[in-house]
């Protein structure tokens, strides 16, 4: 039995909300197609990644350069069509870095082909995100 767009993309949003970076990682092909705008000067996360192995990093990154315990993720809603799945939400954060929180809607894709995660494009604002980081 197939793993369905829905199931993973449930999975995706219960281990994003455990920080399960090496479970996140595990929902993802070999080759990906992910991006994450952003200026990786600022946000060092921030940018495209090709392989399953940097995805852990990706998550263990952004999440290190947050203060913890001040971030918000309200997951408004998912819409699944086939492989495809977009998640729209609300991310409240402080950088860590500054102390300065921001605010971005978000939609992420996600593209689901035997079971396993091969897209993942996050659209944020991504000047919201810069202004809490510059110094």
């Amino acid at each position: 039995m197939s793993t369905t767009t829905a199931e993973i993309t449930t999975a995706f949003l219960e281990r994003l909300g455990a920080q399960d970076a090496e479970g996140l990682g595990d929902l993802f092909a070999e080759e990906i197609d992910w991006i994450v705008p952003g200026d990786p000067e600022l946000t060092p996360w921030a940018g495209a990644r090709s392989r399953k192995g940097e995805v852990p990093e990706y998550f263990r990154s952004l999440w290190s350069a947050l203060e913890p315990g001040k971030s918000v993720v309200a997951v408004q809603s998912i819409v699944t069509e086939g492989d495809e799945a977009v998640i729209f939400a609300v991310f409240d954060h402080v950088a860590a870095p500054t102390g300065r929180p921001f605010h971005t809607d978000v939609a992420m894709r996600l593209t689901v082909v035997d079971g396993k995660v091969t897209r993942m494009h996050l659209f944020e604002d991504t000047a919201a995100t810069a202004a809490a980081y510059a110094a």
